[in-house]
């Protein structure tokens, strides 16, 4: 009987399919189906967006495993309850040898009841090449054997909500044509990661077990690349993307051991959706061809509508519609057709949203809200902020309710100048020490106060204007690594905006040379301070990266052009026709994003810059090197840097110098014992100075012997007669000032 009702499901199907009312499964496609974002967050109340992932996660992630293996079910169960994730077993039905086959179908009706899924693969029944000499069945053949699959699955398995909808191609060869015709998406064993938007449903592609999950390093390569823009596998980023691994047997404690901490790792990735690939196969196609519209929105009362173009029989799990609701909202039911469906309120920036669970095709949503009767008021009114760089800025505020509720506070959108704190008493305050180089606006700082049911928000503006002494210049648009113009390596993945310092072509040395052109200093001023920043965009076979990527400065040229001979592999410090910088200024460990050059980097820099103006003219080139230390790294093996064309082209971060200019300050003017500072020699990097005499707020800068400026930071009255701070700069004599504009005080500084 059981037999009969899916025989009739499945011609149903191609009934439906014939009339092309719904789509069982997405033909491939080269062309995006939709366009990839960040997570979207609606500014209006009752807008909506469909998340791209279940629960709003960044990507989806499924672990499957094939060919039965039995003796392992009580491993992976043990998993299940360690975990909580879903598996999907693809288990072989048909075999003509009755040893591969299914022996306990009990054990998978525990899986099933458990939540883990039971789908159909096979032993070798097609063969893409048959040029051995193979001979395939006919496609009629072929098909009733995956329909036997199917059913043979549906009839064992019937517990939990277990349906075989899905399929792994044995040795990942299959004829796709029937197999689409029973199955809404097959997995394949091509071992690299889908991009969201480009999924071949027909063939997912799919990691073997043992590249994945071996090491940390494994992992990184092949999850950071589904959850940041930058990482990327065999050159290429997918990013919200789908990933997907396959196990088989694993028998050895040391295999369990390491598939334990692989699922540990996953399960400390809380931006990835891990879920059985059924449902992530039907939670894909349905968004993909999803259509959503509000149908109205009242004070406490949303509606909407959710459809899509798959077909309801084989599509029904749920999509997660995010939608924007009034601060004041305590709590959230929804309802689908009547019935019941899960709803829950995050709240992101300061504003609630609601995540609701909605079934395409079944009918209308309804999302009731509950509003907080007594929400907090902020006080006073935050209005836009302006400041300068270098100045201390405090905002404070409070906020209350009518009865007297207790209120916590947070903050959203903070620069990195800025220090929250909360009183404990319904107030709090922001206080903002911009440095030299953070001149910018900075938008939707958001105060969001809790009354612990509701929040209520206020969100400003800050406007820091830069101090007109720093000048920041970005590279040149005419940077290049040196072996593009002079060696015959090309890129295969032909970035325009990245080059690459560490590594060989040709037995040539890669690295990564920037030009900036010198600005014009104003007349008597000098070098006082100075940064440099590179965006690291990826990293090619870090596991193969040995050496470490030093910074150097070369001679100021008055062309841009890079030349082969600014090249250099070797110890820091062993180009005679190159200042070192900084030393292990990046390695394969060092984070992704923005690397600047430390405070010892950065004395370094400023000494190197002030040399060059001695001899340099306005608008002639400086240009800073980044190189490898190891004479054997790996050609394979690169690091890649953002250039200036790229960072044009591709939105990316230039590559910037950070240039103060100042006064000068002359070892001679130092007044001996002017200034009382403790300990001198200073060993351990704290420095206590007197504030004797100092009753008003003032400025603590230290200088180099050479006058240029290493450290500067405001200071306060103090009762207790001294203030302390740390330092972190290189061994040497250094000059101290205390000034408050008004009157300054000096004294030598040895450290150790």
């Amino acid at each position: 009987m059981n037999r009969t009702i899916t025989l009739f499901f499945f011609s149903l199907l191609i009934f439906v399919q014939s009339f092309a009312q719904d789509k069982y499964n997405l033909d491939p496609t080269t062309t995006s189906r939709f366009t990839v974002t960040d997570k979207i967050w609606p500014a209006n109340i009752g807008e909506a967006d469909v998340c791209l992932w279940n629960d709003d996660k960044l990507s989806a992630f499924t672990l499957t495993i094939d060919d039965n293996n039995e003796a392992d079910i009580s491993f992976w169960k043990s998993m299940i309850d360690k975990y909580g994730f879903n598996f999907t077993w693809f288990v072989i039905t048909e075999a003509d040898s009755q040893q591969y086959n299914v022996g306990d179908w009990q054990n998978f009706r525990d899986l099933a009841t458990l939540g883990s899924q039971v789908n159909g693969h096979d032993d070798r029944n097609w063969y893409n090449d048959t040029s051995g000499g193979e001979t395939n069945p006919t496609p009629a053949e072929y098909l009733a054997r995956l329909q036997a699959t199917q059913t043979k699955i549906n009839t064992e398995v019937t517990t939990g909500n277990n349906e075989c909808l899905t399929y792994a191609y044995p040795y990942g060869e299959g004829n796709v044509d029937e197999a689409r015709k029973v199955f809404i998406s097959i997995r394949g064993t091509n071992g690299v990661l889908n991009l969201a938007d480009k999924v071949d449903y027909l063939d997912v592609n799919s990691v073997s077990s043992p590249h994945i999950y071996k090491d940390d390093a494994s992992r990184d390569t092949y999850i950071l690349p589904l959850l940041d823009k930058t990482s990327t596998l065999w050159g290429s980023n997918y990013y919200r993307g789908w990933g997907s691994t396959h196990f088989h047997a694993v028998s050895t404690e040391a295999d369990r051991t390491t598939a334990d901490e692989f699922l540990q790792y996953l399960k400390n990735k809380e931006d990835l959706w891990v879920d059985g690939f059924t449902n992530v196969a039907q939670y894909a196609q349905s968004f993909a061809t999803h259509n959503l519209v509000v149908d109205n929105v009242a004070a406490s009362e949303i509606k909407f509508t959710l459809t899509d173009q798959m077909m309801d029989a084989a599509f029904y799990f749920p999509l997660t519609v995010k939608i924007r609701v009034d601060n004041t909202w305590v709590n959230v039911s929804a309802t689908q057709n009547g019935v019941g469906a899960d709803a829950e309120i995050i709240t992101h920036n300061g504003n609630k949203y609601a995540l609701v669970k909605a079934v395409p095709d079944k009918g209308q949503v309804t999302l009731t809200g509950v509003a907080d009767s007594d929400p907090a008021i902020i006080t006073p009114t935050i209005e836009d902020k302006t400041m300068i760089e270098g100045e201390s800025l405090q905002v404070d505020f409070s906020a209350s309710t009518s009865g007297g509720d207790v209120i916590s506070f947070t903050v959203e959108n903070l620069p990195g100048f800025g220090t929250f704190t909360d009183n404990d008493n319904n107030s709090g305050k922001i206080v903002f020490n911009p440095a030299l180089f953070d001149a910018g606006a900075y938008q939707n700082i958001t105060v969001i106060a809790n009354n612990g049911r509701s929040i209520t928000s206020e969100s400003f503006q800050l406007t820091v204007t830069p101090d007109a002494s720093a000048v920041a210049i970005n590279a040149s648009k005419q940077d290049a690594a040196v072996y593009f113009p002079e060696h015959g390596w090309v890129d295969p993945n032909d970035r325009t905006f990245a080059i690459a310092g560490g590594g060989y072509v040709e037995d040539k040395q890669m690295s990564a040379v920037f030009p900036f052109q010198l600005p014009e200093p104003p007349a008597g001023k000098v070098v006082v301070s100075a940064k440099f920043q590179v965006n690291l965009e990826s990293f090619n076979q870090p596991e193969n990266i040995t050496g470490k990527l030093d910074l150097y400065g070369l001679p100021a040229r008055t062309a841009a052009t890079v030349l082969v001979t600014d090249a250099y592999a070797g110890t820091f410090d062993g180009d005679a026709n190159a200042t070192g910088l900084q030393q292990d200024f990046a390695n394969k460990s060092t984070p992704l994003g923005i690397v600047e050059t430390s405070n010892g980097g950065n004395d370094k820099l400023i000494e190197y810059l002030n040399k060059q103006y001695e001899t340099a003219n306005t608008g002639d080139y400086v240009f800073i090197r980044i190189s490898n230390d190891d004479l054997d790294q790996s050609h394979y093996a690169r690091t890649f840097f953002t250039t200036a064309d790229g960072a044009e082209a591709n939105s990316l971060p230039y590559p910037s110098l950070l240039i103060e200019f100042g006064e000068a300050l002359a070892v001679e003017e130092v007044e001996k014992g002017a200034l009382g500072i403790y300990p001198n020699p200073v060993k351990d990097g704290k420095l206590n100075i007197s504030l004797d005499g100092f009753n008003e707020n003032a400025n603590l800068f230290i200088y180099s012997i050479t006058g240029n400026l290493v450290y500067q930071k405001p200071i306060k009255p103090s009762s207790y007669g001294y203030t302390e701070t740390n330092l972190n700069l290189n061994s040497g004599l250094y000059i101290v000032r205390l000034t408050n504009g008004i009157k300054s005080k000096t004294q030598k500084l040895i450290i150790q």
